[in-house]
């Protein structure tokens, strides 16, 4: 039965135009074991969650089966061109049947591929909470909260942000609910609340049955857990969301009026794209330091990001470094300012 869940099939990256085979499950075998509350579905014997990231065996382009069918805009084409092979590694072979630790990996790699493409947050916060899952399933807890924290901090991004993204993926009522519940299996009960309140105050939330139960039942757990961990005393603030619960008529529109934003650090205004000539030894260098958050943190940091983050330490160590005549010159006179 399990063996003839599976079937292959051809397909051709976006990217190098490399044909390769692919592993799929017949929806037919998908049994459906458990839904949770953060919309992770538990199957019983395959689980389409390990087949849900395709990779080429080329020049590991990893996304989902309709990135694969969909045309790739030429920005983000450029910037694959030249990201992927910078940062190609040994990867096992990912076309077969696969084990969990396998389809971790055609996250992470995901995650690489929606980095180089600077795909919206909503984009990057999915494959978060996928990779979550997965470190579920295999029984993670530090790994899977990790993740559940970064998908979070997207998601919220995305809704403050990012309307016209996300708002084709998902209604407000359910990234609102999302937010809140991923704030609630962090341990936030207090942020949870929050959002479960926001959630409910929709005015569209009636059109979403589902969300409605989960969202009603998952506030007064969250709440419950605020109780426990306040030794049994609900925060003025707490008790205001709950208030403010029962009053859906004031609810805004907008996410943007609903929102409380934190302070935004001073404008530097936008960026400017430059295309530098730059050393072997010194594009090793940034790729081996943009790795360095992903090998302690899980977290992707780009090259130019190191590059910025370096400008940034010199000019604020050294605002004027004087006269000089060469790259040579300059490259001594601010090793001398540091390390005077």
């Amino acid at each position: 039965m399990i063996k003839e869940a599976f079937f292959e099939q051809q397909k051709v990256c976006p990217v190098c135009k490399t044909k390769f085979t692919i592993t799929r499950i017949r929806s037919s075998a998908c049994m459906v074991q458990e839904r949770e509350t953060d919309f992770h579905v538990k199957y019983r014997d395959v689980d389409p969650l390990l087949y849900s990231i395709w990779v080429c065996p080329n020049c590991q382009y990893a996304s989902s089966d309709k990135d694969f069918e969909t045309d790739i805009k030429p920005q983000e084409m450029e910037r694959l061109k030249k990201g992927l092979p910078m940062l190609k590694s040994e990867e096992p072979d990912f076309s077969s049947q696969r084990v969990p630790q396998a389809a971790l990996r055609t996250f992470e790699l995901g995650l690489r591929t929606a980095m180089i493409k600077q795909s919206p947050a909503i984009v990057v916060a999915g494959l978060y909470l996928r990779a979550a899952w997965m470190y579920r399933e295999m029984g993670k807890k530090e790994e899977e909260i990790n993740y559940i924290e970064q998908a979070r901090k997207l998601y919220q991004h995305s809704f403050e942000k990012e309307w016209g993204h996300y708002a084709a993926k998902m209604s407000d009522s359910r990234i609102m609910y999302l937010i809140g519940e991923l704030y609630h299996r962090c341990g936030d009960y207090e942020e949870a609340i929050k959002w479960f309140s926001r959630t409910v105050m929709n005015k569209d939330i009636k059109k979403e049955p589902e969300i409605n139960r989960l969202v009603r039942a998952q506030w007064e757990t969250a709440r419950e857990g605020y109780k426990a961990q306040q030794g049994g005393k609900v925060s003025s603030q707490a008790a205001d969301n709950e208030q403010k619960e029962v009053t859906p008529e004031k609810a805004p529109d907008k996410p943007e009026e609903i929102i409380e934003k934190p302070p935004q650090p001073k404008s530097r205004g936008s960026k400017v794209k430059m295309f530098v000539s730059l050393y072997m030894d010194q594009v090793e260098w940034l790729k081996v330091t943009a790795n360095k958050p992903y090998e302690k943190h899980k977290v992707f940091l780009g090259k130019e990001s190191v590059a910025r983050a370096v400008i940034d330490a010199v000019m604020e160590k050294i605002p004027d470094p004087g006269k000089f005549k060469s790259e040579e010159e300059l490259k001594q006179m601010i090793m001398n300012k540091i390390s005077g």
